[in-house]
């Protein structure tokens, strides 16, 4: 009996023939035993490079790797989109060319998707430079998979949701979860993905999973190309408002957690030019329209960005002491939510 995979990996890629190898000859690895379990699907933006050759080299003795080559640069976005009109199974899997999944990582994701059947699954990422081996980093025996309602993981991942290797979602859920809206409505916002992550925390009879174990491997500063500040400022404020509502719980709990847990570094990170290379901008009149309601940006984000070097310094350190105990103080409160699983 032929069994319909459960999962399709989906990698869009473009010049990155170097890293893109070292992940598909990871996943030929950590797919063995699982044939028919898992597709692998790469979606070559019409690289310049290796890419072509890279992919011929390795389709030829593996049944379950799919190729699409577009014939012209689609632009990032929409390749991801691309991908995901070639997805026929249940679950969707993307991880970014640079990135890499550790050593058991897969398996225990089919095990846990099977059993649990949750709409959304977050897994926590560890950040490396440069990134050689899938071996890198934190080992775990074990992953701890804590379901909870979609409140509660709004709460626990908030703008991480933005972090495209780290979901994986039920893609057979988005003709209800999506109520009628295109999928590719936030195509230009540098956050298309929210077009599918979003509409699935609506479903309120679903569970969703995060992962606090540090399962996936990402390239440390290889990322920009955008402007940064006014894609996780105002553009994802604007979706949050526009996918929940303007003023829900989870609306609130996304955009909440943004401007404490993840805009303060940002907007350090940027003023320090520490994290990428990004387009030049002038953040700041779109994020006082899109944040100027919550007191962090006056006590903090403001600070940050505009006061001297010495004073904006002090106020980063203090942040970063209260963000840790935010954090673990949050995960303590949202426990009566959850029910562990390990996988």
């Amino acid at each position: 009996m032929i069994h319909q995979p459960l999962l399709t990996i989906c990698i869009p890629t473009f010049n990155r023939c170097v890293s893109l190898s070292l992940l598909l000859l990871t996943l030929r690895e950590e797919l063995q035993g699982l044939q028919n379990q898992v597709e692998v699907l790469v979606s070559d933006n019409a690289s310049t490079d290796e890419t072509a050759s890279t992919l011929d080299s390795l389709i030829a003795d593996w049944s379950d790797l799919r190729i699409r080559r577009n014939q012209k640069n689609l632009g990032p976005e929409s390749n991801f989109l691309t991908c995901l009109e070639e997805v026929h199974t249940r679950y969707c899997w993307f991880i970014a060319d640079d990135d890499l999944p550790k050593p058991g990582v897969i398996r225990r994701i089919l095990k846990l998707l099977n059993e649990m059947q949750p709409a959304l699954v977050y897994m926590q990422s560890e950040w490396v430079a440069p990134l050689t081996h899938h071996a890198q980093g934190k080992h775990f025996d074990a992953i701890r998979a804590e379901a909870m309602d979609s409140l509660g993981f709004v709460q626990r991942v908030h703008a991480w949701l933005t972090f495209i290797s780290g979901i994986v979602f039920d893609r057979s859920a988005l003709k209800t979860a999506l109520r009628g809206e295109a999928i590719d409505r936030f195509n230009g916002t540098s956050l298309v993905q929210l077009g599918w992550v979003l509409p699935l925390l609506r479903l309120e009879s679903r569970c969703f999973v995060f992962i606090p174990e540090t399962c996936i491997l990402a390239t440390k500063g290889n990322s920009g190309g955008y402007p940064l500040l006014t894609v996780f400022g105002q553009n994802l404020t604007h979706i949050a408002q526009l996918v929940f509502g303007p003023d829900t719980p989870l609306s609130r709990a996304l955009i909440r957690g943004n401007v404490m847990y993840n805009l303060p570094l940002l907007i350090w990170s940027a003023r320090t030019s520490s994290f990428g290379s990004f387009e030049k901008e002038n953040p700041w009149p779109g994020l006082h329209q899109a944040v100027r309601g919550h007191s962090f940006y006056w006590l903090l984000l403001m600070p940050l960005g505009r006061f001297p070097f010495w004073a904006a310094n002090f106020l980063f350190q203090l942040w970063r002491v209260f963000s840790r105990l935010g954090r673990e103080s949050l995960r303590w409160r949202i426990r009566p939510l959850q029910i562990a699983f390990y996988f």
